[in-house]
């Protein structure tokens, strides 16, 4: 009777097992082109920059919803192409038609996909961090022939959201080393500034900006990782930072935004905003619009650094944000998206969720995406007003 039990148990372990793989749909697209556009990193480009130059109707129309087997951060999904690519904390890299929110299929991996992936035409970046281990692994997946083409593991975890730049992939990790790959997924360089590092760093294509726990605003040569300036500036750095043109932007963890120099890191200008900034200071033209986690959110003149206008949300702001021409389309942890007129603050529309609004808000191709807590990703007609 044992034997039959245990037999009985193999078999079945077996059937579940074949049941698992054939349900499975791994990624591969063999009609895929090179040279696709898209929305191909975090913050759209090394800047980060999340201006849309146009202007929107505030009123927004769910195209399509899905949910995926484990939550997001507060990261972003990426297009390339008609596919739209998310990662999840299950570790599962998923494809999904974009305009119809069809899937296409799924990878799964050991670890969890915190950052968001870089595509660079026919291949994607993913960057996995292991379930109790002491390392990170890049891999870089081929998506038309469905394989892993190669892998580099280093120590310490990674919630620094990745840089695509013109010759290869920046990765900062958790405890302060960056490392450069080029686009064949082989190491160029690496530093160990021997600092815990949370902020999501920027690139003007020649430097890399970022800043650390001890308040010290760093700029690394990205071609050759030589740091060309370390100052110390703040008691503590955790927002990401964004640059436009010679000037760099970011938040502290007292409340402070900062405007510097790029080429040298010299103070412009800074704001008390009184409460801790994580979230990415985003730009439009004139101003600077940034969030902090007491739920206010200030637009800045870039220029002379003077407030244009504040607003008190009540919730807790500290996803980036997209900024449209007439609207800043805002996430708010407190379960709200704001649509705010980038002239005068008000919050022209409210939309509540009845999850926590984790994603920063993607707009391409006239379809605004958005990612609720516990996997669930949304995707909006909106209305261009012009």
């Amino acid at each position: 009777m044992g034997f039959l039990k245990k037999l009985y148990i193999k078999c079945n372990t077996v059937i579940i097992a074949l049941i698992l793989v054939s349900c499975t749909q791994p990624i591969a697209f063999k009609n895929m082109i090179i040279g696709g556009s898209g929305y191909f990193m975090f913050g759209k480009n090394p800047e980060r920059s999340f201006y849309q130059n146009i202007s929107i109707e505030p009123d927004i129309k769910l195209k399509w919803s899905v949910e995926t087997s484990g939550s997001q951060t507060n990261t972003s999904v990426i297009i390339y192409d008609n596919v739209l690519f998310v990662g999840d904390l299950s570790g599962k890299l998923y494809a999904f038609d974009r305009t119809s929110g069809k899937m296409f299929g799924y990878e799964k991996y050991t670890g969890s996909l915190s950052v968001a992936p870089i595509v660079s035409n026919l291949r994607i970046f993913i960057l996995l961090n292991q379930f109790n281990e002491k390392y990170s692994v890049l891999k870089l997946f081929d998506y038309i022939n469905g394989n892993i083409l190669l892998e580099s593991k280093f120590y310490g975890s990674v919630q620094n959201e990745m840089l695509k730049l013109s010759d290869g992939i920046v990765v900062l990790t958790d405890q302060g080393e960056i490392i450069k790959f080029n686009f064949v997924g082989s190491k160029e360089w690496n530093l160990n500034t021997e600092v815990s590092t949370k902020t999501s760093p920027a690139s003007n294509g020649n430097l890399i900006l970022f800043g650390n726990e001890k308040g010290e605003l760093i700029a690394i040569s990205s071609h050759t990782g030589e740091i060309k300036y370390r100052t110390k500036i703040s008691n503590g750095i955790e927002g990401d930072f964004s640059i436009d043109g010679n000037y760099a932007y970011f938040g502290d963890n007292n409340g402070k935004l900062f405007c510097v120099l790029v080429g040298d890191g010299r103070v412009v200008w800074t704001i008390d905003t009184k409460s801790k900034i994580l979230s990415t200071p985003v730009l439009n033209n004139e101003n600077v619009f940034v969030g902090n986690l007491a739920g206010e959110i200030f637009c800045i003149n870039k220029s002379s650094g003077k407030v244009v206008w504040k607003i008190e949300t009540g919730g807790i702001i500290n996803t980036a944000p997209t900024v449209f021409k007439n609207y800043l389309v805002q996430p708010d942890l407190n379960r709200k998206v704001f649509f705010i007129d980038t002239n005068n603050g008000e919050i022209t529309k409210t939309y509540d969720f009845e999850k926590r609004v984790k994603l920063s808000p993607v707009y391409y191709d006239g379809i605004l995406y958005l990612g609720v807590d516990k996997g669930i990703i949304n995707a909006y007609q909106i209305s261009n007003k012009e």
